[in-house]
């Protein structure tokens, strides 16, 4: 069995490590591809793991986006054309869930969030793979076949967390000052299709309240270059930028708090216990409401919640308890049970 595997954005890495290294371990050969963008191939590089470079974003404009559906589909389709591949899976790529339609490749698209392309979803992949904690009655309403539907018992981020091991001297290795307040901010994403622009404007206030904060070191954690630059704009040299591709789990661990447009790095900190509050002003991902209920993230979606933001130093571990560490195993072998 030949299963390939499409990455076409950061958390992607992280997500499917595990899954190739359960895969090479039944001795399933695996082929991925990646996209260039964010942190994607630095992660890849970083971790070691053989892949293809193919293709890079569209850009924020609806022209830019279709072109390069269809660009970097056909790009795939060359890469794979002989490669007899048995099942592909992804994480939402809409490029690979083309290609594989076009060439009658059966397709998983895992999915956690509810509120995405539905149609375009339903139409190009063979199978839904979700966590189980999502209603049904909600992925009806926003359109997606039950009939496609397959579950796994927990968080996606729960894949990757088992084989997590914290480092308390990464604080060090990006140069945070021992007595200051770790505040790391993720902007959310500018150039997606669920953008709001509310988001932009409750993350210059979230800016403006660390640095109004004693001790506090805002660290940005920039998606693409276009988020630096709109931040540099307003704040200069008063904030510091991620500089380098690094362990996502690490830096949320040595994080003091969380402020995020990112639902996987939402949803990581609040697994991982450490104070997250969610700047996304979009429509909110039942795991992220489902977290914010056990009191494990707080939303930030109107300016004047800013104000609620706790900004204080937290005891962190050494040692980080897994809750479900079999995760990664069932997953793979529900794709072992996906076959043509």
């Amino acid at each position: 069995m030949k299963i390939w595997i499409d990455l076409d954005h950061t958390p992607h890495v992280p997500l499917f490590r595990p899954v190739i290294e359960e895969l090479h371990r039944r001795g399933i050969e695996t082929v991925v591809t990646a996209r260039d963008l964010a942190q994607t191939l630095a992660l890849l590089e970083m971790w070691k793991i053989p892949h293809a470079k193919i293709g890079r974003h569209g850009g924020s404009s609806k022209v830019g986006k279709v072109l390069n559906l269809f660009e970097r589909s056909s790009q795939l389709m060359a890469h794979v054309w002989n490669q007899k591949i048995d099942l592909a899976v992804s994480h939402g790529s809409r490029t690979q869930l083309t290609a594989c339609k076009l060439l009658r490749i059966p397709s998983v698209l895992m999915l956690d969030y509810e509120y995405t392309e539905s149609k375009i979803f339903n139409t190009l992949c063979t199978w839904l793979l979700m966590p189980e904690y999502i209603p049904e009655e909600r992925l009806e309403k926003s359109g997606f076949s039950l009939k496609k539907l397959r579950r796994y018992s927990g968080f996606k981020e729960e894949l990757y967390l088992p084989y997590f091991k914290p480092d308390l001297s990464f604080r060090a290795e990006l140069g945070v000052p021992k007595d200051k307040t770790l505040v790391t901010i993720r902007p959310s994403a500018m150039y997606a299709n669920y953008h709001d622009p509310l988001s932009e404007q409750i993350l210059l206030k979230v800016i403006e309240r660390t640095l109004e904060t004693p001790d506090a070191w805002p660290l940005i954690v920039c998606r693409i270059e276009k988020d630096r630059e709109f931040i540099r704009n307003r704040f200069g040299d008063r904030v510091n930028f991620l500089e380098k591709a690094v362990d996502g789990l690490q830096l949320i661990w040595n994080s003091d708090v969380l402020l995020s447009g990112g639902g996987t790095m939402n949803r990581e900190a609040g697994l991982l216990g450490v104070p997250v509050y969610s700047i996304f002003t979009g429509r909110k991902p039942y795991l992220d409401e489902y977290l914010a209920e056990q009191g494990r993230l707080t939303f930030i979606d109107t300016l004047e919640k800013v104000a609620l933001i706790e900004i204080k130093a937290r005891v962190r571990s050494s040692e980080f308890r897994v809750r479900n560490p079999d995760l990664t195993k069932e997953v793979v072998d529900i794709l072992c049970s996906l076959k043509r």
